[in-house]
């Protein structure tokens, strides 16, 4: 048995052309062309695929080989699996030729044998290099090529860094190397996964709200940090790339993106004592620059239920012709699909991505651990959840949410920070009763949902000015009414928040 260690990414069509250049530096102990031909079998009710395990043949030169993959671990890009290989003499899959001892318990070898059929194939050019990096040696493979079944095929552009012996770190920093030139993006799902999607034995990413992670009261810091992280990470990646994967109106995909993005850097403010001094000063910078480079998706939203319909949100403004026009001109503005492909196969898109999943992978915050810190990682979690949740609360009541009255740019200036409170919130409900947990949390997600919707007229007071005298004077006294009625509804929810009793006391 191999475990396969391996990073796994989706690359552009340029990458083979640049490949050789970037691989110059590098002693290339092997460098070889190879055409693969890999058939997929599993049965009508996916036994293997249920147990998380993948069966193929692998042609090559006239030789066939049996492999099994059973299930690993996965972060970010990074995929470990055992793997299992066998000579075949047909073409036909034989599981008795595999040790009984690899199967879980109550596998029934012989049934899935008779049961099993071709589902997919995958069918590429392999470009090969063996690197060898002090005593490390990386397969880096680049796959052109398609998956197959019956009619229904899909692109493969793929390179894959695979760790044959040696250091872990050194597989990172090669790809780091490769990363800082751009279009590589790394790849959450494999070709056999696309492969069951592609025979229809796989479903399509679904979209995901954000929901909160389960915990105990003997649960310990280190413990909820990770899988914190882990979640966050998953959430972020699952939704890349369901809007990779989808077509039409996206923007709930990247929005839930987002979502995933400020879990993981509320997370690392969360347990800052912990990991600030042993996170790359950089990552901050980065998941700022990365939310912010999804700034707009709030502009765009409102622009999206604004206009739909033809706008019947507008529909009892007499120039509501003349406001669609100007709005559906805003959204013209807003990024489009290559921006946003070249964002997620850009360098520092891909550096940060890859430098989360090495640290995540080697655990890096236990480096250099005094007996202090080491206490405060196995400390029980309810102990810290406390403390933030206090010290949220503390900037909740003492920002402009507090004040006596606020008008409506007051208002949305707070968005951001009303935001952040919430997930602090959402980070640790679960050790809590649910009923005050939501008791406490539903008039501030009110008040955010109010200010969402006060914050979508800012588009309307964009084209006002626009307008001739006699639509602007329209437009002004409908936005008027709209946020009246809007900042009446905040002030009574706010009111009945503020005197809430917070529920972790």
């Amino acid at each position: 048995m191999d475990t396969e260690i391996e990073l796994k990414f989706l690359v552009t069509s340029d990458v083979g052309s640049r490949l050789p250049a970037l691989l110059q530096s590098y002693q290339i102990s092997e460098h070889d062309q190879q055409h693969l031909a890999n058939t997929y079998f599993d049965t009508a009710d996916l036994a293997l695929g249920s147990i998380k395990a993948g069966l193929r043949i692998r042609s090559q030169n006239g030789k066939m080989e049996q492999t099994v993959k059973l299930a690993g671990s996965q972060v970010g890009g990074l995929h470990q699996r055992p793997e299992y290989n066998v000579p075949l003499t047909v073409h036909s899959p034989d599981l008795s030729l595999f040790s009984a001892s690899i199967w879980p318990e109550k596998f029934n070898v012989e049934r899935v044998q008779q049961s099993l059929q071709p589902l997919f194939s995958t069918d590429f050019l392999r470009q090969r290099w063996l690197i060898t990096i002090e005593d490390t040696d990386i397969e880096l493979a680049l796959d052109a090529g398609e998956v197959q079944s019956g009619f229904q095929r899909e692109a493969i552009h793929e390179l894959e860094l695979e760790l044959v012996k040696g250091d872990v770190s050194q597989l990172f920093e090669l790809a780091d190397e490769l990363v800082k030139a751009g279009g590589l993006r790394l790849g959450a799902i494999s070709k056999a996964q696309r492969g069951y999607r592609l025979a229809g034995f796989g479903t399509s990413p679904k979209l995901q709200m954000l929901e909160p992670l389960a915990l105990t009261s003997a649960d310990h810091c280190e413990q909820t940090m990770m899988a914190l992280l882990h979640k966050g990470l998953h959430h972020w990646q699952h939704h890349e790339e369901g809007w990779l994967a989808e077509s039409g109106e996206r923007l709930d995909w990247l929005m839930q993106l987002r979502e995933g993005v400020s879990l993981v850097h509320q997370t690392l403010l969360l347990f800052r004592e912990q990991v600030s001094h042993r996170v790359n000063s950089g990552w901050i910078d980065d998941l700022l620059w990365l939310q912010q480079q999804f700034s707009w998706l709030d502009r765009a939203q409102m622009l999206a239920y604004l206009t739909a319909d033809k706008g019947h949100y507008l529909r009892r403004l007499d120039c509501q012709s003349s406001v669609l026009s100007l709005l559906e001109a805003q959204q013209q503005q807003l990024p489009d699909e290559a921006q946003l492909e070249a964002l997620f196969y850009s360098a520092r898109y891909g550096r940060l991505m890859l430098g989360l999943t090495h640290w995540l992978y080697r655990q890096d915050w236990r480096a250099g651990l005094v007996p202090e810190q080491t206490a405060q990682l196995a400390a029980p979690i309810v102990d810290l959840a406390q403390q933030r949740l206090n010290e949220s609360w503390h900037v909740l009541r003492h920002s402009a949410l507090g004040e006596p009255s606020l008008n409506g740019e007051r208002y949305i200036q707070q968005k951001g920070k009303l935001r952040r409170n919430l997930m602090v919130g959402l980070c640790f409900s679960t050790l809590y009763q649910e009923a005050e947990h939501i008791g406490f949390r539903m008039p501030w997600l009110d008040i955010l949902r109010g200010i969402e919707d006060l914050d979508m007229l800012s588009p309307l007071e964009d084209v006002r000015e626009q307008l001739d005298a006699t639509e602007g004077a329209e437009l002004e006294l409908w936005l008027a009414r709209k946020q009246k009625f809007l900042l009446e509804a905040l002030e009574q929810s706010r009111t009945q928040a503020l005197q809430l009793q917070p529920y972790w006391k």
